[in-house]
C-alpha cells in the first residue's frame, strides 16, 4: 500500500494522480507488484555488471522514473542556464582579474583560504575553454510546487554517466512503461555534446580521466566515469596512461604517444598535477597544469572550479547576479527547514514514499548553455546528501504537444585515426594487461594439467621401468614449472611429497591470484556479461582452494570458459590481438620446454615421454582415433609439432602469433615467428637430438616475448652496441 506524503510528486493536493504520473503508474499496475520487484532486482544486477574494474556499487536503482512536465522543464532550463553563466563568470573573474575581490563583493580570505583555490591556474589571459564546461544542480520541489536549489556542482560532475546510461537499461527492464511514450529523448542532446567535444579537440584525443578506487565512494565515481566514457564513445584512461611531452599531454598507445586535446576530469584538481601541487606522482599527471596554461589541453571542468561548491560561498552567490549578469536570480535557494517532496520507490513488492532530490545537468556548447532533457532522481533522508541505498531514478522530461528540436552547430567530422595498427589507439597499459592475462591463464591451465597427470602416477607404487621413467620425467617437468623444488627434480618423488610441497609453497593459489588481479586490471575491455561469466568461473576455482588437488578440475573449467569467451565474444581486433598473443606465446613456450625434457633421449627410449606429451597436450583422443593409440615418434611429433589443425601443436601457436604480429605491423617479428613455425615442422621429421632444438625454440619464443614487450608496452627503441651508434653517427 502506498501512503502519500503531504507534498507528493505523484499525488496532487486533491488526492488525485498527477497527469505526468498516469502512464507510469498504469504500466506499473499492469506489471504487478511481485513482477515489479523482480524487475527492480534485474535492473540492479545489470547496473552492477556495468560497473568497471570489478567496482561494486552500493546504490539501489529504481525502475520507476520521475517525470517532469515540459512546462516545468522549460522553467528549469532557463534558470539553470542562468546559474551556469553566473558561476562560470565568477570563476573566470576569480582566476583572472579578480574584480570581485578588489571591490569587496567576495572576501579574499574566503577564496585564498580554500584548499580548492589553485593559485597556479590564476592567469592574466582567459583560457582557451571556459573554466566551467559542465554544471549540475541538485533541486528539491518545495511545499508550494516550485523548485528550489540545494547545491551546485562546478568541479567534478557526479552522475552524468548514470544520467546518460540508466535510461537504456531501465527501458530494457520495464519496457511497458516506455511504451506509454511522450518522453523527450536524450540522444539528440548526447550527440550534440559528443560533436562539440570532438570539434573543440580538432582531431586530438578526447577521453575521460579516472582513477582507481581506494574507497566505496571513489568506486561510485569510477563507475560513473566508465558509464560516461561509454555513453560518449570516448576512451576511459588513468593518470598512468598519460605523459607530458613538449608542453602537451600525450597518451601512451601502441602506435606511440598520441596528443590529448580534451580530458573530462574525474580526478580531483588538488591531486591532478603533483609537479605543482605535491603528492604522489603516480596519483596524478605531472605537467598537466602547464599544458592547460599553454592552451594545449582542455580539462573539463578546469581544476579549481570546485571552489564555488563549498557551503561557505552559498550566502555570497546570490549577490553576484547583479554585478556579473545584471539580472535577478530565477532559482531560489532552499532554506534549511524546507521539506522536499516525496515520490514512490519500489521496495520489495510494495511502493514506498521517500523524499526525493532532482539532479539536472548542463554543458557549454561554445555559444551557450544546453540543459540535458533528463537527469537523476535520488531518494534522500535530508537535504544533506543523497543516500545510495534510498534509490536512484531515471528523470524523465515529458514531450510537449509541439515538436521539440535541439539546434546546434554542424556535426563535427570524426578525428583522423592513425593507420598503423589494428589497435593504434589502445593504451599500452591495457594491451600489457591483456597480454599478461593471456599468459597467466595459459600458465594456470598448464600447471593444472600437469598436476592432474602427475598426482596419480606419483602415487603408484609399481616399479616397472616405464613407470619409473615416467615418474622421473614428471618430476623434472614439475620442477621446471615451479610446482616442485628444483633440488627434487629427477629423483624419486612420491605423491605425498608433491602434496606436501603444494601445501607449503601454494603455487596454484599464487597463479590463481595473479589471474584474478589481471582480470580486474583488464576488465574495462570485457563486456559486463563476459566479466560476470569469467568472475563466476574464477570464484568457483578460488573457493575450491586451499585443497589445490580438488581445485584442479575447477581451474580447467575456468580456463575452458575463458578460452570460449575469448573465441566467441571478443572482436578480432584491438585488445583481443594481445590477449591471443599472450596465450599462444605461453602455450608454445610451455610445450617446447616440456617436450625438450620429455623427449631427451635416444629414439628407443622416447615412449614414456611421447605418452606424457600427448596427455599434456590434451590430444589423447585425436591420437587414438588417428593411430589406434600406438605410440611412435613420427606420428606423435607430427601431431605435437607440425599439425596446423591441432590448437595444441607448436606450429599452430607460431601460425597464430605470426598472423597477430602482421596485423599489428610488427613484420620483422612476424617473419621470425614464421621461421620458428618452419623449424617446428622440420623438427617433426627428426627423432634424435630433439632436446637442444626444442630448447632453442623455447628460448626464441622468450626472446619474441621481450620484443613484444619492448615494442608495444615500454615503447623503447631496439638495443644496439656502442660500435653501431658510432658507425651511425659517422654516417650522418
Amino acid at each position: 500500500m502506498y501512503v502519500a506524503a503531504a507534498s507528493d510528486e505523484m499525488i496532487d493536493r486533491s488526492g488525485r494522480l498527477r497527469t505526468a504520473w498516469v502512464p507510469v503508474m498504469e504500466a506499473a499496475y499492469t506489471i504487478g507488484p511481485d513482477e515489479l520487484a523482480r524487475r527492480a532486482v534485474s535492473l540492479n544486477r545489470q547496473m552492477h555488471l556495468a560497473a568497471p574494474f570489478g567496482a561494486s556499487t552500493a546504490r539501489e536503482y529504481d525502475p520507476l522514473p520521475a517525470p517532469l512536465t515540459a512546462m516545468e522543464f522549460a522553467v528549469l532550463e532557463v534558470a539553470l542556464a542562468q546559474r551556469a553563466r553566473l558561476l562560470n563568470a565568477a570563476l573566470e573573474d576569480l582566476y583572472g582579474p579578480q574584480t570581485l575581490l578588489r571591490d569587496g563583493t567576495l572576501p579574499p580570505s574566503l577564496v585564498f583560504s580554500s584548499p580548492h583555490f589553485i593559485r597556479s591556474l590564476h592567469t592574466v589571459q582567459k583560457l582557451a575553454v571556459p573554466r566551467m564546461t559542465f554544471y549540475a544542480a541538485d533541486l528539491i520541489r518545495g511545499p508550494h510546487g516550485g523548485f528550489q536549489l540545494l547545491r551546485d556542482h562546478t568541479g567534478i560532475i557526479p552522475g552524468l554517466g548514470h544520467a546518460l546510461s540508466l535510461r537504456r537499461l531501465t527501458a530494457g527492464t520495464v519496457p511497458e512503461i516506455f511504451r506509454a511514450g511522450g518522453l523527450r529523448s536524450l540522444r539528440p542532446a548526447r550527440d550534440m555534446l559528443t560533436d562539440h567535444l570532438h570539434r573543440e579537440a580538432q582531431g586530438g584525443l578526447v577521453a575521460v580521466l579516472s582513477a582507481r578506487a581506494a574507497s566505496p565512494a571513489e568506486a561510485q565515481d569510477m563507475t560513473d566515469d566508465a558509464l560516461l566514457a561509454r555513453a560518449l564513445g570516448v576512451l576511459l584512461i588513468e593518470p598512468g596512461d598519460l605523459a607530458a611531452r613538449n608542453g602537451a599531454l600525450h597518451m601512451k598507445t601502441l602506435s606511440g604517444l598520441l596528443r590529448v586535446a580534451t580530458l573530462i576530469r574525474g580526478l580531483s584538481g588538488i591531486e591532478l598535477d603533483p609537479l605543482e601541487q605535491g603528492g604522489r606522482p603516480d596519483a596524478g599527471v605531472p605537467g598537466a597544469f602547464g599544458a592547460v596554461r599553454a592552451g594545449l589541453l582542455a580539462l573539463l571542468n578546469m581544476p579549481g572550479s570546485g571552489l564555488l561548491e563549498g557551503p561557505a560561498f552559498a550566502p555570497y552567490l546570490e549577490s553576484l547576479f547583479a554585478p556579473l549578469l545584471g539580472e535577478t536570480p530565477l532559482l531560489e535557494r532552499a532554506a534549511a527547514e524546507t521539506a522536499p517532496s516525496h515520490a514512490p520507490f519500489v521496495n520489495g513488492a510494495a511502493l514506498e514514499s521517500r523524499p526525493m532530490m532532482f539532479r539536472l545537468f548542463a554543458w557549454h556548447d561554445g555559444q551557450g548553455w544546453q540543459v540535458l532533457p533528463g537527469g537523476l532522481g535520488f531518494g534522500i533522508s535530508s537535504q544533506a546528501a543523497p543516500l545510495g541505498n534510498a534509490g536512484v531514478k531515471d528523470l524523465w522530461v515529458l514531450e510537449a504537444e509541439e515538436p521539440h528540436f535541439i539546434a546546434g552547430a554542424a556535426p563535427a567530422e570524426p578525428p583522423a585515426r592513425p593507420t598503423f595498427l589494428a589497435a593504434a589507439n589502445l593504451p599500452s597499459r591495457v594491451a600489457d594487461n591483456l597480454f599478461w592475462l593471456g599468459r597467466s591463464v595459459e600458465r594456470l591451465e598448464a600447471a593444472a594439467r600437469l598436476l592432474m597427470l602427475a598426482l596419480p602416477r606419483l602415487e603408484s607404487g609399481t616399479s616397472l621401468p616405464r613407470d619409473a621413467a615416467e615418474r622421473r620425467l614428471i618430476s623434472r617437468c614439475l620442477a621446471q614449472a615451479g610446482l616442485l623444488p628444483a633440488d627434487l627434480s629427477g629423483g624419486a618423488v612420491s605423491g605425498r611429497l608433491l602434496r606436501s610441497a603444494l601445501v607449503r609453497r601454494k603455487p596454484v593459489a599464487g597463479l590463481l591470484k595473479e589471474v584474478s588481479r589481471l582480470v580486474n586490471a583488464a576488465s574495462e575491455r570485457l563486456s559486463p556479461s563476459m566479466l560476470a561469466t569469467v568472475r563466476f568461473a574464477l570464484n568457483q576455482a578460488s573457493e575450491a582452494l586451499p585443497d589445490e588437488e580438488n581445485a584442479l578440475p575447477s581451474i580447467l573449467s575456468f580456463a575452458a570458459t575463458f578460452a570460449g569467451i575469448a573465441a566467441e565474444n571478443m572482436l578480432r581486433d584491438g585488445g583481443w590481438l594481445f590477449l591471443e598473443m599472450g596465450r599462444r606465446l605461453e602455450r608454445g613456450e610451455t610445450l617446447a620446454e616440456g617436450l625438450s625434457l620429455l623427449l631427451d633421449g635416444p629414439p628407443e627410449r622416447l615412449e614414456p615421454g611421447l605418452g606424457l606429451g600427448i596427455e599434456l597436450a590434451d590430444s589423447v583422443l585425436s591420437y587414438d582415433l588417428r593411430h589406434a593409440g600406438i605410440l611412435a615418434p613420427a606420428p606423435v611429433l607430427a601431431m605435437l609439432l607440425a599439425d596446423a589443425g591441432n590448437p595444441r601443436s607448436l606450429a599452430y601457436q607460431c601460425a597464430v602469433l605470426c598472423n597477430c604480429l602482421k596485423r599489428l605491423g610488427a613484420d620483422d617479428d612476424a617473419e621470425a615467428t614464421r621461421q620458428l613455425q618452419h623449424r617446428a615442422v622440420e623438427l617433426a621429421g627428426a627423432a634424435t637430438e630433439l632436446r637442444p632444438a626444442l630448447a632453442a625454440i623455447a628460448a626464441d619464443l622468450r626472446l619474441l616475448s621481450d620484443h613484444v614487450q619492448r615494442r608495444f608496452f615500454t615503447l623503447l627503441p631496439e638495443a644496439h652496441q656502442l660500435e653501431d651508434q658510432e658507425t651511425l653517427e659517422a654516417a650522418q
